[in-house]
């Protein structure tokens, strides 16, 4: 049985003790499963239903669930509490969730509930929603304990232990000065295990790697994956500690950045709702416009083919390998492209690597075109198109694939130079570009060899 259906099934026995207001006996098998089993199971419940079985919840518990939620799922519970309820929930989420929660909120709806907060609260809000969308500042939070160099170890876990419970996480520790510049970073684990009165400053790391509130958040990402952290300080422009970044935020991030790359390969602008919450409307609208600049595209290859529609008329069998080049042209040109974005997302590949870039290219193009070639000469030979027709074919399917991969691989760059998402140059667009050169190639091969 999967975790669906045992959600499912245990949401289905509590309803079952509501009916027979079995209240307590609901409660606690709520409260018994997993913050996000809870989030799961809420958003298969009518609103009433939805707002019934969040009120059973610890308040402790009731935040987790509420920061795990789907954020539509979170506006529409929203819609149906009392004001008291909402500030309540986002008076105590961390404050990275909360600035996302309010990131996706009507404008209207974020006066509403940044009213609901205290005043500290609420400037704390307020500032992180400054910063700019897609930054290290935006996606940070500042509940991080800091340490004085100063202090003993007995001194900070002892200052650990007392605020804990308010903090995103204990395990990093972040040593500051008086005017909060970043001096260090120190992990838990040396506080425990060093003496007593051993100085944090003796144990900790005076050269921590640091972002900017500046910094882009996959930039974030990609710097954590390098260096193997599990959080990382954010410090503003005169080098102050203004908050921390840590792995579940990373996490979101990749995620977020993932989908955006998948879909803009696919030839789609990026889609933020799921797939069954967004307007059909909206989701044709997204896809649209790349359709358009493909058939626009795709105009070049027709004019190609009546370009050399006389040596088409002379020797006809050459159309039956189109469909063949343009796809195996294409896809070399996606693959090579895929693994290039690939490289370059998680910092294997920078602009210095493009000599090493095209040799590889152009020698797996080459392998990869020869192989193909030969089963493409075999297929010619089968159709009975002729020796001519069979040579001609092979030595396009070599040029094409070498051209598919060295245009995968140049384009991303030209992208990142550009500042440029690298994912828009590939899948549709790098077919079009492959297809209309490919077929360039393919009949002035063709001409040379046929004499036509």
């Amino acid at each position: 049985m999967d975790l669906r259906e045992s959600v499912e099934q245990r949401f289905a026995r509590i309803g079952l003790m509501l009916e027979r207001k079995c209240f307590s006996e609901a409660k606690e098998h709520l409260s018994a499963m997993e913050p996000a089993d809870i989030a799961e199971g809420l958003e298969e419940l009518s609103s009433t239903q939805m707002v019934l079985y969040f009120r059973l919840l610890p308040k402790d518990l009731a935040i987790e669930v509420f920061e795990v939620m789907r954020w539509d799922e979170q506006q529409r519970l929203i819609e149906h509490v009392t004001d008291k309820e909402v500030g309540e929930i986002i008076e105590d989420m961390s404050d990275d969730d909360r600035t996302v929660l309010l990131d996706e909120l009507p404008a209207k709806t974020v006066k509403k509930l940044l009213l609901q907060l205290s005043p500290e609260e609420r400037q704390l809000a307020n500032r992180l929603l400054n910063y700019t969308e897609g930054s290290a500042g935006r996606v940070m939070t500042p509940e991080f304990i800091d340490l004085k160099k100063g202090m003993t170890a007995e001194e900070a876990v002892g200052r650990i232990r007392s605020v804990a419970r308010k903090k995103e996480t204990i395990y990093t520790c972040f040593v500051i000065d008086d005017a909060r510049h970043l001096q260090g970073v120190v992990e838990l684990e040396d506080l425990i295990m060093a003496g007593s009165k051993t100085e944090v400053e003796s144990i900790m790391d005076d050269e921590p790697v640091y972002v900017n509130t500046t910094t882009d958040q996959e930039e974030v990402a990609r710097v954590m994956s390098r260096y193997d952290l599990h959080t990382i300080p954010v410090v503003d422009k005169e080098n102050r500690l203004v908050g921390i970044v840590t792995f579940d935020d990373v996490l979101d991030i990749l995620e977020e950045e993932a989908t955006e790359d998948f879909e803009r390969m696919a030839g789609i602008q990026p889609v933020e709702d799921s797939y069954l919450d967004v307007n059909i409307l909206t989701m044709a609208r997204k896809r649209f416009m790349w359709l358009v600049i493909c058939i626009i595209t795709e105009a070049f290859t027709s004019t190609v083919l009546k370009h050399y529609s006389q040596t088409i008329q002379t020797v006809v069998a050459l159309t039956y390998f189109i469909p063949l080049l343009i796809g195996t042209g294409g896809n070399a040109g996606t693959q090579a492209a895929t693994l290039m974005i690939r490289g370059m997302t998680v910092g294997d590949i920078t602009r210095k690597d493009i000599g090493k870039i095209l040799l590889r290219e152009t020698a797996s193009g080459l392998l990869l075109g020869g192989a193909l070639a030969v089963l493409g000469f075999a297929r010619a030979m089968v159709l009975d198109t002729g020796f001519d027709v069979a040579m001609v074919l092979t030595f396009a399917v070599v040029s094409v694939v070498l051209m598919g991969n060295l245009a995968g691989a140049i384009l991303p760059l030209i992208a990142r130079a550009l500042k440029m998402d690298p994912a828009i140059m590939s899948g549709p667009f790098i077919t079009t570009i492959v297809d209309v050169f490919g077929l360039i190639v393919y009949f002035e091969i063709a001409r040379m060899v046929l004499k036509t």
